[in-house]
């Protein structure tokens, strides 16, 4: 069942705001309407995993904010700790129906399922683990790895153009700036500002900003030169804080393959350094 708060009443003005915007989505009453800047770079009927990844986190976040005005919990705040989706089938430039449906609700633990549909076909289910946090508890422990590259200032600037390509799609709307550049001897580390709100209307949120570079661990550690590369089945974000700012990096640090089968597992940060990880399975694109 889709959840009441996401049933907004017509807009004749949504397309046009989030043209000059540069929105992700429109509402269509109780769907969402994807825009240009959604679209994939393989076919112009097909969206890009990131959009689909920003979509279901702004959704559950809806759901969260919601549950957290009916609880009574003092000094922290129920947030995405990790999400993992999986991409049964490619999101067509379509008429998309999203639904949230609790499958936990604790005091301090809250599991949500969200699922993508279009004209009744289930296209994306994913499940999203939400914590309780509370600043007061702070942090113990070791940290690795959580030092943030040279500034996008230092880096190499890319946009990730696509040649050949006669639409407009995500990832070439999207500013790079390369640390160590994908496709070469050396772990990928690559700075990214996703500008994209899910809606005009909303602000881009850190956790949907994070979903929506979650999804580039899968092609930075397996673009090869000349090969059509890997197609990620999933994507999993784990969060232990909120990006802060409009630059986040991504790290790759694993990848491994074997028999037309990768995974990857990549560091994602901000200009302070590492606020959570993000991982994909995927098949070889023949």
């Amino acid at each position: 069942m889709s959840d009441s708060h996401l049933r907004p009443t017509a807009d004749p003005g949504a397309e046009q705001r989030a043209a000059s915007s540069g929105a992700l989505f429109t509402r269509d009453g109780e769907h969402f309407r994807p825009t240009d800047r959604a679209r994939g770079p393989w076919s112009p009927d097909a969206l890009h995993g990131s959009p689909v990844a920003a979509l279901i986190a702004f959704c559950v976040e809806q759901h969260l904010h919601e549950l957290s005005s009916e609880s009574n919990n003092a000094g922290g705040e129920l947030r995405i700790a990790r999400q993992t989706i999986d991409l049964f089938r490619p999101v067509p430039y379509g008429r998309l129906l999203v639904e949230v449906e609790p499958i936990r609700t604790g005091r301090r633990l809250v599991v949500l399922q969200s699922r993508i549909s279009c004209e009744g076909k289930l296209l994306t289910q994913a499940t999203t683990l939400c914590l309780h946090s509370d600043a007061r508890l702070g942090s113990v422990g070791a940290e690795h790895n959580t030092e943030p590259p040279p500034p996008p200032a230092e880096a190499i600037p890319n946009r990730v153009d696509r040649v050949g390509n006669r639409w407009v799609s995500y990832p070439g709307t999207l500013e790079m700036r390369h640390i160590v550049p994908p496709g070469g001897e050396h772990a990928p580390v690559v700075w990214i500002r996703a500008d994209a709100p899910v809606l005009a209307d909303a602000p881009l949120s850190p956790a949907v900003r994070a979903a929506s570079i979650a999804d580039f661990v899968s092609p930075f550690a397996n673009m090869q030169p000349g090969r059509s590369g890997y197609v990620n089945a999933d994507i999993t974000l784990h969060l232990h804080r909120p990006p802060v700012g409009d630059w986040q990096f991504l790290r790759i640090v694993s990848r491994g393959a074997a028999d037309g089968v990768a995974t990857a597992q990549a560091v994602l940060g901000d200009g302070t350094g590492a606020y959570g990880a993000s991982s994909a399975a995927s098949l070889i694109n023949p």
